[in-house]
């Protein structure tokens, strides 16, 4: 027996579009709720440094301005790194979070100035851990691309000339960087309460109805049954027999949100 599953056409119901990127954030303290992307949303924190009582979060990887503007509407930037001590928490911190090896995003660039670098949270800078084995800063990794923002290096870069916990410029997007970039955000008070982010919700078909249909011999009955899968352990009849034609019979079901399969049998 031949049998075919065509849909209705008035089947379909959209719940939701899985391409929604956007969702809204809740704070208290540091600003009003507002809308934002998932882009460089909060993955880990806080943590706070002893040496200074700042708070300190691990931020989704993203660009350098995508990171900047969400520490931004946090009430904080990318991390200002203060001393050789600083640096050293904040790879202990955020280098291996979670097992991986992470680049990190920190507040140094000279996007305004070429060769001056400064650190958005407005202080001044007084310490600098470039890797100096490659050259860095060089504003360029051979391509001719501006490199306008720092970031501490990650272990197993790849090149025997970058090592970890130094710093490189590259640009907003990482270019020149295999892994993605993670920026690390700084505040003097917390996030409070913590962000919520909710993820887009995915999308599914939920079926009005469907049409069983089969080919058919001429004044042959024949009986459609169902099971509802998960309720039911016996076939049920759905509707009376019916006669077949020669050609494709339909039949037509509401299955009202229950999962089912079909069978068609000849009747004696």
């Amino acid at each position: 027996m031949k049998m075919l599953l065509a849909i209705c056409f008035c089947l379909v119901a959209w719940q939701a579009s899985a391409q929604q990127t956007t969702n809204t954030v809740h704070q208290g303290t540091n600003s009003t709720g507002h809308t934002v992307t998932n882009s460089a949303h909060i993955i880990a924190g806080p943590f706070t440094n002893a040496a200074n009582g700042h708070f300190y979060y691990l931020l989704a990887a993203s660009t350098w301005s995508n990171s900047e503007a969400r520490a931004v509407s946090y009430g904080g930037h990318l991390a200002t790194v203060r001393d050789v001590d600083e640096n050293q928490w904040i790879v202990d911190t955020f280098a291996h979070y979670g097992g991986a090896s992470r680049p990190l995003w920190i507040g140094l660039t000279d996007r305004d100035q070429e060769g001056t670098f400064q650190w958005v949270s407005g202080e001044p800078v007084t310490f600098a851990n470039w890797n100096a084995l490659s050259g860095e800063p060089n504003n360029s990794g051979g391509s001719g691309y501006e490199e306008d923002f720092a970031y501490i290096i990650q272990e197993h870069s790849g090149n025997p000339t970058v090592i970890a916990t130094f710093w490189n410029d590259v640009p907003s997007d990482g270019y020149g960087v295999i892994p993605p970039i993670y920026g690390v955000m700084e505040t003097t008070t917390p996030v409070d309460p913590p962000p919520v982010v909710v993820p887009p919700p995915v999308a599914f078909l939920q079926f009005g109805c469907v049409e069983v249909c089969f080919s058919s011999m001429t004044n042959a009955q024949y009986q459609i049954q169902f099971k509802s899968v998960g309720v039911d352990t016996n076939w049920v009849n759905l509707g009376a027999e019916v006669t077949g034609t020669g050609g494709k019979v339909c039949v037509t079901d509401v299955p009202n949100g229950t999962n089912r399969v079909y069978r068609v049998s000849v009747s004696p």
